[in-house]
């Protein structure tokens, strides 16, 4: 993550989450109410200031850095079965970002204060799915080098948990001086206005390791990231509720389409990189006509999940 892009998110978390007023947006596709309140010091308003203090030190671990990027999509020049359209790149316009969040405290010590406190983040993302096509199919001849852009309106609501716990020091026994640390973090989980598109599973296989996630807002503790030596071969398969959904791989600077089983299955392989830190992968479906059909709605989902590469190795809580 660049520096610029850290520095942001950290201004954000602490302009936005440690002042205790949370923004809220009436929108129903972002749920939010928060269930801490204002008061004195000892609080959940004074360690909402605190835990969110611990989460701006760490903004890899809320922002994916992959959904909102405008990196393009190639799509095969020819789709199978029907098509309105001829599709040969895809990309996102973001042109509004409508955050908020809520936080949920529970387990109180000796002290009457919460030693475990549970962010729910979401964002309202808005903006145009552009797909760059090739004429009609009934198009002539002469008029197969005319490029069209089709613009689709675009309104995505992308959440994330995260899990902060309250914690002494070593060798601290005394609750007073407990400090809020983060342990976890859920995968995000981004899905457009009205969908119908639906990700049921994604399988991540190694040569020496296997892991099927159902649920990307389960919490992954810190030690137990996703990890991958660097240049690792892995396999990912998508289960979907249909058989002829897109799907395509997300990462950092790379958009890849998955081969489609048939049976609401789809495969691709993907090579882990170097980067040290915390890092993100997500897959992407579409419905078809998201892509193959320019009088239908842009219709999406995507699990977005942590992962790191070795010798990366996270402590059991952050900072």
């Amino acid at each position: 993550m660049k520096a610029t892009f850290r520095f942001a998110i950290a201004l954000f978390i602490v302009a936005g989450l440690s002042s205790g007023c949370g923004k809220k947006t009436s929108t129903p596709l972002s749920p939010v109410g928060a269930s801490s309140s204002g008061g004195s010091s000892g609080t959940p308003a004074n360690d909402q200031a605190e835990a969110s203090s611990a989460m701006a030190a760490a903004p890899e671990l809320i922002e994916d850095g992959v959904f909102e990027s405008p990196d393009q999509g190639t799509l095969p020049s020819g789709p199978g079965g029907f098509a309105a359209i001829r599709p040969l790149m895809y990309w996102r316009n973001i042109t509004s970002v409508d955050r908020s969040f809520e936080f949920a405290f529970a387990d109180t010590d000796t002290t009457g204060r919460p030693t475990t406190a549970i962010v729910t983040f979401h964002k309202l993302l808005k903006g145009t799915f552009n797909i760059a096509t090739g004429p009609r199919p009934e198009v002539a001849a002469s008029d197969s080098m005319r490029l069209l852009i089709v613009r689709k309106p675009l309104a995505d609501h992308w959440v994330r948990r995260v899990l902060l716990k309250r914690v002494r020091g070593d060798g601290d026994n005394d609750d007073r001086n407990r400090r809020w640390r983060i342990a976890a973090s859920s995968g995000v989980e981004v899905t457009s206005r009205s969908a119908t598109t639906k990700i049921l599973s994604l399988k991540i296989a190694t040569a020496d390791r296997e892991t099927t996630v159902t649920d990307p807002l389960a919490f992954f503790r810190l030690r137990q990231f996703m990890a991958f030596d660097a240049g690792d071969s892995v396999r990912l398969t998508v289960t979907t509720g249909r058989n002829d959904d897109v799907v395509v791989l997300m990462s950092r600077g790379l958009r890849a389409m998955f081969h489609n089983n048939g049976d609401n299955t789809y495969t691709g392989v993907w090579r882990s990189p170097f980067w040290r830190g915390v890092n993100h992968l997500g897959v992407n479906a579409f419905s078809h006509g998201t892509l193959f059909d320019d009088t239908l709605p842009y219709d999406s989902q995507a699990w977005i999940l942590p992962f790191v590469v070795r010798p990366t190795m996270l402590a059991n809580f952050i900072p």
